[in-house]
Order: C-alpha cells, then sequence, then structure tokens
C-alpha cells in the first residue's frame, strides 16, 4: 500500500499542488574556491574549518588547506572516509570532528566522501538524531554550527547537489534523504578531477547519465528537473567520450562537472530510476562501482519503462530522436563507442553460478530499496527478476518483458 501512496503522490496531478526546487549555490571554474574564501569570513560564525576527504584525495585536499590557511582561516582535515563508507566509520568521522568547533565543513572527494560528511555534519549537528530513522519531512534544524560546501572529485554523483546520502550497514546500502543534506556550496573547479583515470571517468559519467535519464522519467519530474535533464544529457553524450579519451581536456572536464551536477539537481528534486535500486543491490553483492551498474542497468530498465511509460518518447524527441526506441538504440552506440560493457557476464566478479544463487536475494533487497518506492509504475519481483537476467546475459528488445 505505500507503494502505491508514494507512487500516486509522485503523479502530476497531486504534486503540482505544492512542489519546491532545492540545490547550492554553485561556483565553477578554475578559481571557483577562491570565492568561497573570500566570502566565508562574512557567512560563517568563525574561522575554524574543517575539511573532509579520503587518503585517495588528499593531495588535493591540502591544497585547498593551504589556500584556507593563507587567507587566516584555522583549518583541520579528517582523512579516513572510506569507500562506501560503512556506519563504524561514519562514527568515527563524528568522534574526529564533534570537538572541532568548525563553522565551515567542506568535502573534498567522490560520491563516498560527500555522502560520508552529509552524515558526520548531521550527527555534529544533531547528535541526538538517529539517521536510521531519518525522515525527509521532520525539521532537522542544520546550519547552527556549520555551513557545508562539498568541492566534487568525479563527474559522476552530483552529489555536492542532492539531498541523498549513500551508506553501508551490515553489507547493504542505506539510502538516506532529507532536503536540509543539500549542501549550501557547490565547487565546479576542473583541476579538482584531471587525475581521475579513464575507466572511473567513464563509470561516474554514465552514472550521471542514469541520473538524467530517470529523473526526466520520474513521476516527480517538473519543469526544472526536466530541463536540467535534458541538458545534462546533452553534455554527456558531447562530453564524455572526449574526456575518457583525454583526462587533461579541461574544457571537457568542467563541461562533465556541470553535467553530473545538473542530473543531481535533476534527481534530488524529482527521483532517480530504478536502476539505483538494482545497481545498489548488485554492486554491494559482487564488488563492482556503483556507476558501472547503475550506467548498465539503464539500458534495460529504459526498455521496461518504455512498455508503461508515454515519457519515454517524449525524452527521446526532446532530444531529436524520432521515438524511445531510437534513443534506447543510440545510448547501446554510446556505450559501444565508449567501450562500455552493459552485459554483467563480461565482467569477472559476476559468475553466472554465482549471479544465479544470489538472484533472490537481489530481488529482495532491490524491493526494499528507497529508489523503489518512487518509482514511476510499481515494479513487482518478477520485473525486476527479468530485468537482473536480462542484465546479465545482455539482453534488450524483448529480453525485459
Amino acid at each position: 500500500m505505500r507503494r502505491l501512496l508514494f507512487t500516486l503522490a509522485g503523479t502530476s496531478g497531486v504534486r503540482g499542488l505544492q512542489s519546491a526546487v532545492i540545490g547550492p549555490r554553485i561556483f565553477m571554474g578554475p578559481r571557483a574556491l577562491n570565492t568561497l574564501v573570500g566570502m566565508g569570513k562574512t557567512i560563517c560564525r568563525n574561522n575554524r574549518v574543517l575539511i573532509i576527504t579520503d587518503k585517495i584525495v588528499k593531495p588535493n585536499a591540502e591544497k585547498v588547506k593551504e589556500i584556507f590557511s593563507n587567507a587566516g582561516y584555522h583549518v583541520e582535515m579528517w582523512d579516513e572516509v572510506q569507500p562506501e563508507p560503512p556506519v563504524e566509520n561514519i562514527f568515527a568521522g563524528v568522534e574526529a570532528v564533534k570537538n572541532s568547533d568548525a563553522s565551515l565543513i567542506i568535502a573534498i572527494g567522490g560520491g563516498s566522501v560527500i555522502d560520508a560528511t552529509k552524515v558526520i555534519w548531521l550527527l555534529y549537528e544533531r547528535p541526538d538524531v538517529d539517521f536510521r530513522k531519518l525522515s525527509p519531512v521532520d525539521s532537522l534544524g542544520l546550519r547552527k554550527k556549520a555551513l557545508f560546501a562539498a568541492i566534487p572529485t568525479t563527474a559522476g554523483t552530483g552529489s555536492e547537489a542532492t539531498s541523498a546520502a549513500v551508506i553501508t550497514e551490515g553489507g547493504h546500502k542505506m539510502s538516506l534523504s532529507h532536503p536540509e543534506f543539500v549542501p549550501d556550496f557547490a565547487i565546479l573547479d576542473p583541476n579538482f578531477t584531471v587525475s581521475l583515470p579513464p575507466n572511473l571517468t567513464l563509470w561516474t559519467g554514465v552514472d550521471a547519465l542514469a541520473h538524467a535519464v530517470g529523473a526526466y522519467l520520474s513521476g516527480w519530474a517538473n519543469e526544472y528537473t526536466d530541463a536540467y535533464a535534458l541538458q545534462a544529457i546533452k553534455l554527456i553524450f558531447k562530453f564524455l567520450p572526449r574526456v575518457v579519451a583525454d583526462g587533461r581536456d579541461l574544457e571537457a572536464r568542467q563541461k562533465m562537472l556541470i553535467a553530473a551536477n545538473l542530473a543531481g539537481l535533476a534527481f534530488s528534486n524529482a527521483a532517480p530510476g530504478i536502476d539505483h535500486a538494482l545497481g545498489h543491490t548488485l554492486g554491494k553483492k559482487f564488488g563492482l562501482h556503483h556507476g558501472l551498474c547503475v550506467g548498465a542497468f539503464l539500458p534495460y530498465v529504459f526498455e521496461f519503462y518504455a512498455k508503461h511509460l508515454t515519457k519515454t518518447d517524449e525524452l527521446a524527441k526532446a532530444l531529436g530522436f524520432g521515438k524511445g526506441e531510437e534513443f534506447l538504440n543510440s545510448l547501446v552506440e554510446f556505450y559501444k563507442k565508449l567501450g562500455f560493457s552493459f552485459k554483467f557476464s563480461d565482467y569477472p566478479q559476476v559468475s553466472e553460478e554465482a549471479f544465479k544463487q544470489a538472484l533472490p536475494e537481489l530481488v529482495s533487497w532491490a524491493l526494499i530499496d528507497p529508489v523503489s518506492i518512487l518509482s514511476p509504475i510499481p515494479v513487482t519481483p518478477k520485473d525486476y527478476e527479468e530485468i537482473f537476467v536480462a542484465s546479465l546475459y545482455g539482453t534488450l528488445k524483448g529480453g525485459v518483458r
């Protein structure tokens, strides 16, 4: 019943009664950070800054620390964020920062770092809150202690623009969402992404693409999110091949940061597609990168949606295609051009035998993923099973019924 109510609430007639579009203040370009440095002392309650990052990105974080220190700020750093951060890692971060008295918290990293920082920031501000019971409709009253800035070092998750945070507990991903999680500032500087290797550039890029397509097809979409999503898709189709081929292409890096940010704004204010429920589940089970999984599921989910939603044709036409099938064909060709396989049996982590044994568990966990509740159409266990199986063998055009 709850799933049906959420689906109903996302229909345009109901949603149109009241809606909101929330995003950060965005500073773009190679000198974007200077804007935040200059305004920080006038908007923060003190000059204490806390940087949260991981070991891989720490060299970039050190540069940010130096810039703020030279401007007269007192800067501390915690660099222990783990990939797909488990709750134990979150609690360690809280212990490290609770006595910092920071009035500006800066997350520097990919989605894991920014998502972890959201929850650490929550518990720094509100240690009395149980994040497992977080409700997006309850006021948290954040920002009494600190403002929050995010500097993405990948162009994919869009977490610097979203209300979402994904962490891990008990071997499974936990999706949290609250409008107060949206950072106050997003710094989109291509110099922070040039060191990203081609495979991660690719996987984070198709993650952003899935965000944009899913947001456009969401029942929670509106005129703003449609505009964000369409522009993101256009930018990704144009600039992702360039940046995969040449990671030092600063124009392409900047455009992909903008695309990922737009896609984040789109799905945060609408909803992502069920490729995220599928990707969260399979990725955690088999140890595959989140963006790889979500991007690989996108063609199967689009085909599934096309059997039920006329908006797949609307999306195709808005992008210059005749019908949804033409967009799907173009997406497949785009993936081939990038050298990106959307057949999971091509990845050595996913054996056919292990996949079949895990299938019931994969289906059950996908069904309870919060993204499933926000699906534009109700999804059954049989639907998920068929999409999972199709994705193992790379079966499109009839593989998902």
